[in-house]
């Protein structure tokens, strides 16, 4: 029997198949490839996807070449971006590097004697879609890279996940906003249930009140989860104002960010300039929301510079505009600040000594 006609799984090209075996790939160069990228790539998750039906549709209309998913410390930006893309995408997790080109080119196996960029363009000219995860540190990094990229691959779309805007031309931002109350309540519920078999969790109401107050973060509700076994609902509501203590059990293969909701936020938080980390703390004293003239009085400086300040941290989803001339915080976020305003308290400081 002749030869029948097949097609390498990953550059397309034809190959011979014979009548027993239909081969994948037509080297072993392609089948190299095939294994980094497996490596490479998050696997499948192991705990349900719940809510972000809306999110995932708004994903597939985009026809944005670079699309950024923005949101602050625990959202969910790296889970949907991982159930948006599947296994169509080659992925980079960025978030224990300093160098992207290297740590791009290196997913796809770049010999020591080639040029990165060159790895890159070949590479991406066969795969149409990159996820680049955890960018907020090495945004000005990932900004450089994207534009030659583009122009040399066609085809290629860059999904991204950031805290803050990479600031490309072309980029599109999509804001990663917290759960429904609906979805939120029943994210809580199944991680519960998954922490022990049987659990009784009490009335709706009251689960909502939590989700609510933990401002519907599913990184935060997902450690509240596991706290169920030994706290009621009610009870656990009530110690929310020291979440940042309890909240603080992790997955263990999780990375360490992610191990507990200060982590979470502290990710963020260190990377900010010393300017921007005073204002932060000055705007935590207060309720969640304020104004201008408010976080000028708080801040003790400048009008125009509180602005400019202020406006760095709405683009590092530390703080909301409402548009109405109000800015607000998440009140995870807001305890966070509170936190690091009194250790500046005890080690004798005042806030403005510490601009």
């Amino acid at each position: 029997m002749a030869d029948q006609v097949a097609t390498c799984a990953i550059c397309g090209t034809t190959t011979a198949a014979s009548r027993h075996r239909r081969a994948r790939y037509c080297s072993n160069a392609c089948r190299q490839r095939a294994y980094r990228q497996r490596v490479n790539e998050p696997g499948p998750a192991l705990d349900s996807f719940i809510g972000r039906d809306a999110e995932l549709e708004g994903l597939a209309r985009s026809d944005a070449r670079v699309l950024t998913l923005v949101g602050p410390a625990g959202v969910g930006k790296s889970r949907l971006a991982k159930e948006f893309a599947g296994n169509r995408a080659a992925w980079v997790d960025l978030a224990g590097t300093s160098d992207v080109a290297g740590a791009c080119a290196q997913a796809f196996g770049r010999r020591a004697d080639e040029p990165v960029l060159s790895t890159l363009v070949r590479e991406l000219n066969r795969n149409t879609l990159l996820v680049l995860d955890n960018c907020e540190r090495v945004a000005a990094d990932c900004a450089a890279l994207l534009e030659p990229l583009l122009l040399g691959c066609p085809e290629l779309r860059i999904i991204a996940t950031s805290r803050e805007p990479l600031r490309v031309p072309g980029e599109v931002l999509f804001a990663v906003e917290p759960l429904s109350i609906t979805n939120a309540v029943e994210l809580f519920a199944d991680r519960a249930r998954a922490s022990q078999v049987g659990l009784r969790l009490g009335e709706r109401e009251a689960l909502a009140a939590l989700c609510a107050k933990l401002d519907r973060l599913p990184l935060a509700m997902e450690l509240a989860a596991r706290l169920v076994t030994v706290l009621p609902v009610a009870e656990l509501l009530n110690r929310l104002d020291d979440r940042l203590e309890l909240l603080n059990r992790g997955n263990r293969t999780a990375a360490e960010r992610h191990q507990s909701l200060r982590a979470a936020i502290g990710w963020s938080y260190d990377h900010l300039s010393a300017e921007e980390q005073h204002v932060f703390r000055c705007i935590s004293q207060g309720p969640g929301g304020f104004g201008l003239d408010g976080a000028v009085q708080a801040c003790d400086l400048p009008t125009d510079r509180v602005l400019v300040l202020l406006s760095a941290l709405v683009a590092k989803s530390l703080l909301t505009f409402t548009g109405t001339g109000r800015f607000e915080q998440l009140e995870s976020i807001r305890l966070y600040g509170r936190e690091r305003l009194a250790e500046q308290v005890r080690r004798g400081q005042t806030p403005a000594a510490n601009r």
